[in-house]
């Protein structure tokens, strides 16, 4: 199998071809067109779910949406931060959170390659990235960092010699 093509799928569940296809669908779409406005705008709102713990004011319903919202979205980032990617931006935080999303996400977990999913994104994609993290206060979560040495990989240790980097580094202190 050529390692850039999107994975056959193999399982018969309607659920998993369900969302296998919007991924594979999204993959496409970055590599061909970038992150779009509306990405942005998802990407600005979700990945507070994804690297930010719920907070004890939400109810407690909501709290266990967030809490699985964050684990699941957690447990792909530690086997793909490319697949992290494209899964923030098709499948909601209350679609992930549900139970019966447990069979699609053990799907992606077991997948034998994650090379299909490999995106090459812009310049101007990183400075949003870049831009988002400050304005929300992750720009030193490690995390967050993975994901941008992922995506960018020359792009981390630019970051590291800035006058950015030393004052995230200096606030993270003095927050502690």
């Amino acid at each position: 199998m050529d390692q850039n093509m999107a994975p056959v799928l193999v399982h018969s569940n309607a659920q998993i071809e369900k969302f296998i296809n919007k991924i594979n669908k999204k993959v496409t779409q970055l590599k061909i067109n970038d992150l779009t406005r509306g990405d942005q705008d998802l990407l600005r709102n979700r990945l507070k779910i994804v690297w930010a713990e719920p907070n004890d004011h939400d109810g407690s319903a909501t709290k266990w949406r967030k809490a699985r919202a964050h684990r699941a979205y957690k447990e792909i980032q530690d086997e793909s931060d490319h697949l992290l990617l494209v899964v923030v931006l098709v499948i909601a935080p209350t679609e992930i959170a549900k139970t019966s999303f447990d069979v699609v996400l053990d799907y992606l977990l077991r997948l034998e390659t994650y090379n299909p999913y490999r995106l090459q994104l812009s310049a101007g994609t990183k400075r949003f990235f870049e831009s988002m993290a400050a304005e929300q206060g992750f720009a030193s979560n490690r995390r967050y960092l993975s994901l941008i040495q992922s995506l960018f990989p020359q792009s981390l240790w630019s970051y590291f010699s800035t006058k950015r980097y030393k004052a995230d580094l200096n606030r993270r202190r003095t927050e502690t």
